[in-house]
């Protein structure tokens, strides 16, 4: 297969229905894998950076610091590897975004060598991009989906970050050892990541064929009119109800769950709670997290995504009401909170994600799923960095209340102005290839 010009439709018969769904399967099987890898080896990096910039410096605030430079990086990286993949393709995005990743932790395997905390930032930055990436996967695989199924092929691969947000933090441990009196202390876990992330950007590069969106175009489902324009596509997404309605629960979700997470150690470890039984806490949340993932899907493709997002706040709201009510170190109300947390956020960020999928089709399709991405990092930056001083003024059960708030506010706006959008109706006026099934926008 090959390719006229970077970015431009292939050339080639276009597949019949059982080829593309062939096709489909080899995506998803791919980013199966790469996700796999990148999960394992990315659950290391925020704890063990902390460690690193904390030994070299001696300051905790500089450790937080380091910490949050990774989510930043996110931010940074990513509305240039949607534009990017907007331009050359899925494969040129998110291999590019693991890559410099790779490069990120290999400078802080460097800055630990040679003691320098200003190049630990930047690697810190750099190692932000497979943040990005690790984002923008979910939605490689709806290039080629079609619309009744794209819930289904995002919620299938939430499923690879199990086996890393499990493994990955353990085998830190075990990292270390290994490379005990070869490297600098702390850094031999960043030097597999940093492996570890050249390995998923190698596998894009190699299974991601043919490239999804690039072929999608081929087929008519993205029009390319003209080279993509950041601030104009931004605009242009954000002028849909539905993708506002969309990007505002995914952020609202993800931040929420961020700050309420972040905080929750720190709560458990003020009463009687052990290390194991908050380590306990925090895998049934994550296990919260991700193995609702296909049913989420599922029903998104098969009701739509508006009854999800409606169920994901109630579900987030009566976390925080648990959480705030939880004695310090209860591991039990805790436990059932987080649980609550988890399963809250994985119904509304799968349901959002695909509400902006299906509502912006067209050539801003990728600008669009770039634009939430940005906003989702941005806004669990701040929230992790404001959930600390808040949680310090107000205590825990002071934060858990003040997102409760902010939880049923949005819950309110999206039952009382749900959008009524019609099809044709898209974020670049263009007419969808195909009507999005159950996504919410009739009234």
């Amino acid at each position: 297969m090959t390719s006229q010009a970077a970015g431009t439709p292939v050339q080639h018969p276009l597949p019949d229905d059982a080829a593309l769904r062939r096709i489909q399967r080899r995506v998803v099987g791919s980013m199966l894998l790469v996700q796999a890898v990148f999960a394992l080896v990315f659950a290391m990096t925020g704890p063990i950076v902390s460690l690193i910039a904390e030994d070299m410096t001696g300051s905790t605030r500089e450790a937080g610091f380091a910490q949050a430079l990774i989510l930043c990086g996110g931010v940074l990286f990513s509305l240039p590897l949607a534009a990017l993949s907007t331009k050359r393709g899925r494969r040129a995005g998110i291999s590019t975004g693991y890559l410099t990743g790779a490069g990120g932790a290999a400078l802080v395997v460097v800055s630990a060598s040679v003691a320098s905390y200003p190049l630990l930032l930047v690697g810190a930055v750099g190692v932000g991009a497979a943040l990005s990436a690790g984002f923008q996967a979910r939605f490689a695989v709806t290039d080629l989906a079609d619309n009744d199924r794209i819930g289904r092929s995002m919620g299938i691969l939430s499923w690879s970050s199990i086996a890393g947000s499990v493994v990955g933090p353990p085998l830190a441990g075990g990292v270390e050892q290994l490379g005990a009196g070869r490297l600098a202390e702390f850094t031999a876990p960043f030097a597999a990541v940093a492996v570890g992330l050249a390995v998923a950007g190698l596998l894009v590069l190699v299974t991601l064929r043919p490239d999804p969106l690039l072929l999608a175009r081929s087929m008519g489902r993205e029009q390319v009119r003209e080279r993509p324009n950041t601030r104009v596509a931004l605009t242009a997404s954000l002028r849909s109800p539905l993708i506002r309605q969309g990007i505002a629960v995914v952020v609202t979700v993800h931040t929420a769950m961020i700050a309420l997470m972040n905080m929750a150690p720190i709560h458990l470890s003020h009463g009687a709670a052990t290390l194991t039984s908050i380590g306990l806490v925090i895998g049934v949340h994550t296990a919260s997290m991700y193995l609702p993932g296909p049913l989420v899907g599922y029903l998104s493709d098969r009701i739509g995504p508006y009854p999800l997002l409606v169920t994901s706040l109630g579900v987030m709201a009566m976390a925080a009401v648990v959480l705030a009510m939880s004695p310090e170190g209860h591991t039990v109300l805790v436990g059932l909170g987080l649980a609550l947390l988890g399963a809250g956020w994985s119904a509304g960020y799968l349901a959002g994600s695909v509400l902006v999928t299906s509502a912006a089709q067209g050539q801003l399709r990728t600008m669009a799923q770039g634009a939430a991405d940005f906003l989702v990092q941005l806004a669990a930056a701040l929230g992790a960095l404001l959930a600390g001083v808040i949680a310090a003024a107000l205590g825990y059960d002071g934060l858990a209340i003040a997102w409760f708030v902010v939880i049923v506010a949005l819950l309110i706006r999206i039952v009382t102005r749900r959008p009524a959008v019609p099809p044709a109706e898209t974020a670049d006026g263009t007419a969808p290839a195909k009507e999005p099934s159950g996504h919410g926008s009739r009234a």
